[in-house]
């Protein structure tokens, strides 16, 4: 069996990349169900340093990627872009890089606000009600991403293209 160290770190990444996405939505869970405005704070802030790997993560992922999509078209007079299963793994990746580079740190760091609020004794009902609409757009959040993230790992396993490192 042939393989490539490109198609290796692409692996990995993807395994980081799910450890990434699992790790906080499971901390979400943890963050939810804890009483304790400090202990969610703390939660919160756990939360963000594991989000601070993601988007190393995926320079990683695009990197090897773009790798394995020229390892894979090597010596073949084929584009990428003329295998659709291809490109909807391309438009997903992208789909999903920019909801999690954008959106969810922004709902997360204002949730931490919040609940920092909270922590200080200066929050109100509004306060506690901001949380639970933001809790409420995180899971929203982590479904999308999930979603997102399981088409891909389905295009990359079932798609009709042999991948590059497997050749």
């Amino acid at each position: 069996m042939n393989g490539s160290y490109n198609f290796l770190f692409h692996v990995i990444g993807f395994g980081l990349l799910s450890f990434i996405f699992l790790g906080g939505y499971f901390l979400d869970r943890k963050l939810r169900g804890e009483k304790e405005w400090a202990m969610k704070l703390y939660l919160a802030e756990m939360m963000r340093k594991l989000g601070i790997f993601s988007p190393i993560v995926a320079a990683v992922l695009l990197i090897t990627g773009i790798g394995n999509i020229h390892n894979r078209l090597m010596g073949v007079d084929l584009s990428w872009y003329e295998e659709g299963w291809l490109v909807a793994k391309v438009i997903l990746f992208a789909i999903m890089l920019v909801n999690g580079t954008f959106l969810g740190p922004m709902m997360s760091r204002k949730r931490a606000g919040l609940i920092k609020a909270m922590v200080e004794k200066t929050g109100t009902e509004e306060t506690e009600k901001g949380i639970v609409a933001l809790n409420r757009q995180i899971t929203l959040f982590y479904a999308v991403q999930g979603i997102l993230l399981l088409a891909i790992l389905y295009l990359s396993t079932f798609g009709p293209g042999k991948h590059p490192g497997v050749m």
